[in-house]
């Protein structure tokens, strides 16, 4: 563990660059030099008057994950690989050049597969198959954030906070089990498919803390977020019983506490020009302190962390437009997934009421 805890801090460490002299921004306020402002001269907010409209879509491959000593599993071996696939739309605007609000909804889609089981022997064989499927939108994100009241030059420093509100759907629909390669009752195939959802049915809220450097043409930001549930939730689970080649179901209620979640991420940025930027980044998360209940007994969840390392670039494609790429790698972690992953976003900035 010792080991890991340095690993996260030379990772950070090396992510943010030694002191040069800092191009000096143009006091010039018209926005097309506000739209066209290199990365690492601008804010960490928004500038008055500016609405931003980002949308992304991510795609992971699980192929591999991490078990509960930080051992690697190889899923493809045994049939378990998934893929992720997930949306996001987030829209912000900057009340002053310090304080900007915003929202981001989510969809996602995931399937998860366990390793195939059977039993019997050759005259009476029965084969198990289980996929758990994650499927919907996520709860809506309200935030709001304040940064340093005056011109970013070198350093910028900002506090955010926000609420995850309870709009989504966490309700699981019904399992869509079916029994197929049917025999006689001597040898058959059960698949059971779970159809949950990814809302979380109670608010969380959120702080983060990010500071921003700028030395010429390099910069780097290191960020800091907490979030925590604010009362335990309620949901319910299905209980099912085969008869021949049908199910039947019933549902159990049961209560939950969502994990705690620290997410630590720092990154090195080098602008050759106003228009391209390219970026090294690192990204620690553990989502820990979570309970659920199991026959009236509370028991704690799996303590959850992963480390990424996740280098990218961002293109001003035109005053309005950005596109920027991330890409994931997994480094270690304990009771995690350790995907491959790819995120593309495009932002569209405008100043809707700035001549």
């Amino acid at each position: 563990m010792k080991s890991k805890i340095l690993l996260i801090l030379l990772v950070s460490l090396l992510t943010v660059p030694f002191p040069v002299n800092c191009q000096k921004a143009s006091g010039t306020r018209d926005k097309y030099t506000l739209l066209t402002m290199p990365y690492i001269q601008r804010p960490l907010n928004l500038y008055k008057g500016q609405l931003q409209a980002n949308a992304g879509y991510k795609f992971a491959m699980r192929s591999r994950s991490f078990d509960s000593n930080g051992d690697v599993i190889k899923l493809k071996d045994d049939g378990n690989s998934s893929m992720l696939h997930y949306y996001f739309l987030e829209l912000k605007y900057g009340i002053l050049d310090f304080v900007e609000m915003g929202a981001e909804i989510t969809y996602s889609k995931k399937g998860i597969r366990s390793e195939t089981m059977s039993f019997g022997s050759p005259t009476y064989l029965i084969t198990e198959t289980y996929l758990n499927e994650f499927k919907g939108m996520g709860d809506l994100f309200l935030f709001a954030s304040v940064r340093l009241p005056f011109e970013y030059k070198k350093v910028d420093f900002r506090l955010s906070g926000g609420v995850f509100l309870p709009t989504a759907n966490h309700e699981p629909e019904k399992p869509t089990h079916t029994v197929t390669d049917y025999l006689n009752a001597l040898s058959y195939t059960i698949n059971y498919h779970f159809n949950e959802k990814n809302g979380y049915g109670i608010a969380l809220w959120q702080a983060s803390a990010e500071v921003k450097f700028a030395f010429s043409k390099f910069g780097a930001e290191v960020g800091f977020s907490f979030r925590d549930p604010l009362k335990e939730g309620e949901n319910f689970r299905w209980d099912e019983t085969l008869s021949g080649q049908t199910f039947s179901y019933t549902s159990a209620s049961y209560s939950y506490l969502p994990h705690r979640m620290i997410d630590i991420n720092a990154s090195l940025h080098y602008q050759p020009n106003g228009w391209f930027n390219i970026y090294l980044g690192s990204d620690y998360v553990k989502f820990f302190n979570g309970w659920t209940e199991f026959w009236g007994l509370k028991y704690s969840n799996p303590e959850i962390s992963l480390m990424m390392l996740e280098p990218g670039y961002e293109i001003v494609v035109s005053p309005s437009f950005r596109i920027s790429q991330t890409i994931g790698f997994s480094l270690f972690g304990e009771n995690s997934d350790a995907p491959f992953s790819m995120i593309t976003t495009l932002s569209y900035n405008i100043f809707p009421f700035k001549k």
